[in-house]
């Protein structure tokens, strides 16, 4: 019988779930990490100023499901799709499928996507796509400086605003004590937060460890751990089946 592949992530685990359960590969779900909205509003409404009033040329760039969901939360669905829709230059960019789809959610068209789901790549192939133009940027405590780092450097006008917050839970996940006694056949780790939650609490964890992409892949390396798998795309799709091909190797 196949043991479970552990799912820690904060939310959205059942997409995950789902495509393993496809596979006949079982999984246990048992969030390490949890996402609040930021204390303090006042970047994110700045930021949706900028919005409102700028009359040049914008790209909002989405790079996480919830940079999108608690920036909108700031004014209410309603309004931000309004703001969305009444600025005549308005552009999109989002570092993946999942990410872009929340922006149609709320109305977005076009949306620029690069040719891999990483930040870095997004900022290289969208100041190349658009030069020296304005970029809007709501994100998490813990997004990487990287992207807008790299779209200043080639002369854009960057903001960004942090929305909400990532941390680890605070008290430690039941699935703790199962990994340590070797319960599960896989950690699937899909960012660099999850590695420091999973090491947090489980600094050694005997599991092999799964990675949705290389920047994930790189934290669990500073970590001193061993990478037993990287998926070729964060999809969950390829995700299982690259877990599929670990187990069943």
């Amino acid at each position: 019988m196949v043991k479970p592949v552990l799912l820690i992530r904060s939310e959205n685990n059942g997409v995950d779930s789902s495509a393993l359960e496809k596979l006949g590969i079982p999984s246990h779900v048992d969030p390490y990490m949890e996402i609040t909205a930021a204390s303090d509003h006042s970047e994110g409404l700045k930021l949706m100023e900028l919005l409102r009033t700028s009359k040049q040329r914008l790209w909002v760039v989405a790079t996480s499901r919830n940079s999108i969901r608690y920036w909108a939360d700031l004014v209410g669905e309603a309004q931000f799709r309004a703001e969305l829709k009444s600025h005549a230059h308005l552009k999109f960019a989002a570092i993946g499928g999942a990410t872009a789809q929340v922006l149609r959610d709320y109305g977005a068209s076009e949306i620029f996507l690069p040719s891999d789901s990483r930040a870095e790549i997004l900022g290289q192939e969208l100041a190349t796509h658009d030069r020296q133009s304005h970029a809007l940027i709501p994100g998490g405590n813990l997004a990487l400086p990287n992207l807008a780092a790299i779209l200043r450097s080639s002369g854009w006008s960057v903001h960004t605003a942090e929305v909400y917050r990532t941390s680890r839970v605070r008290r430690e996940p039941t699935s703790a004590d199962l990994l340590r006694d070797g319960a599960f056949s896989a950690v699937l780790l899909r960012s660099p937060s999850a590695v420091d939650a999973l090491t947090h609490f489980v600094p050694h964890p005997p599991a092999p460890l799964v990675c949705a992409g290389a920047t994930t892949a790189a934290a669990v390396q500073a970590h001193g751990l061993q990478v037993d798998a990287i998926s070729a795309q964060p999809t969950p799709e390829v995700v299982a089946d690259t877990i599929h091909s670990l187990i069943f190797h």
